[in-house]
């Protein structure tokens, strides 16, 4: 049996009995009107429609169960039938961990900061982590599943993708992991794609549970963001040839990566015989990020590689990797992979850090 065929049996018995994919009573509007005296909904009902107002999750309160990765299930189940509900509508929302949306069939609209956004079968959707966003389900062949990634689990995914020694690669999952602003990052995936392996397997490890499934579904879920960020590169690179750019973004980002030491913004648009201005607008087009983030990313990725690598002392790393100030290198490490230099290089050695 394939890994389809296992889901669709999956969600065919969910769709009569909801277990993962039961909906919690309040985080719904339908198209059934209000009961006058649900006075909880009712008083959440300005979260609805104002993107400017908005629900607050956070890790806390949706990860109970100790789980530092989650499966949820949304669709119009044989309850809502019964009931006569063809249409849901979440709250606007955001959150302080990690999710993607995956619609694994049928259709879906979601709304993310105001703006709509109409999915279909074999997209998958990440977001950052303040984006505000909301889920609309009146397609009764939808199943939604959302990915939920405690932020404590990307120290162990990190530490495991830095053995692998690949700054461009390491630089594209770090992209994933942290769209800035209250940007998002879609991908259209086809059922040949072996990038779904990974996603179903999550998926069915979660719903079975079996012995050990919240280990394994971390490793898939690390092979899924190389996956995707493989993917995101091929196709990074295929966008900027279609746009005729007389640059590769992966042999800029490589550049980068070789002079992070000294670089500049001047040199490498001269590098390339571009102007500042167009190289701000070629990095920002294909990596979101400005100059400054591509460098200092590259700072934090060299430094890992000196913590793991080597038994300098963290101060001496700070100062050769850029970092005039050993207080704001610990400060921007932590900020960017959860844990200091010296937690890392103890994950990483087993050593006491100096």
């Amino acid at each position: 049996m394939t890994r389809s065929e296992t889901i669709d049996r999956i969600m065919a018995e969910e769709r009569k009995k909801p277990s993962f994919s039961k909906h919690r009573i309040n985080s719904y509007l339908t198209n059934l009107p209000v009961d006058k005296e649900n006075n909880e909904l009712r008083g959440i009902l300005k979260y609805m429609d104002d993107p400017s107002v908005f629900l607050p999750l956070t890790q806390t309160q949706e990860f109970r169960n100790g789980l530092s990765i989650e499966v949820r299930a949304e669709m119009i189940d044989a309850d809502d039938e019964a009931l006569g509900i063809t249409r849901r509508e979440s709250l606007y929302h955001n959150h302080d961990f990690f999710e993607m949306m995956y619609v694994y069939s049928g259709t879906c609209v979601n709304y993310i900061s105001g703006k709509e956004m109409k999915l279909q079968e074999g997209d998958l959707l990440l977001y950052n982590l303040q984006t505000v966003h909301k889920l609309v389900i009146d397609d009764p062949e939808a199943v939604i599943f959302n990915i939920l990634a405690g932020r404590e689990l990307f120290g162990g995914l990190f530490v495991e993708l830095m053995k692998s020694g690949d700054p461009l690669m390491q630089f594209y999952v770090h992209s994933l992991c942290d769209i800035p602003g209250d940007q998002f990052m879609i991908f259209h995936l086809a059922e040949e794609d072996s990038t779904l392996m990974p996603l179903h397997d999550m998926i069915i490890e979660f719903s079975r549970k079996d012995a050990l499934y919240d280990k394994v579904m971390q490793a898939d879920f690390l092979n899924l963001l190389i996956r995707l960020a493989r993917l995101r590169s091929e196709r990074q690179t295929e966008k900027s040839v279609r746009s005729k750019d007389s640059m590769d973004i992966n042999e800029v980002l490589t550049y980068i990566q070789l002079h992070y030491k000294d670089i500049t913004l001047q040199s490498l648009s001269d590098h390339y015989s571009y102007t500042t201005r167009s190289m701000i607008r070629f990095l920002k087009k294909y990596t979101a990020r400005t100059f400054s983030e591509i460098v200092r990313e590259y700072r934090l990725l060299s430094a890992c590689g000196r913590l793991k690598n080597t038994e300098m002392s963290i101060d001496d790393i700070a100062l050769e990797t850029g970092f005039a100030e050993r207080g704001y290198f610990d400060k921007v490490f932590k900020t960017r992979f959860r844990m200091t230099p010296y937690e890392f290089r103890l994950s990483m050695t087993g050593k006491d850090p100096v």
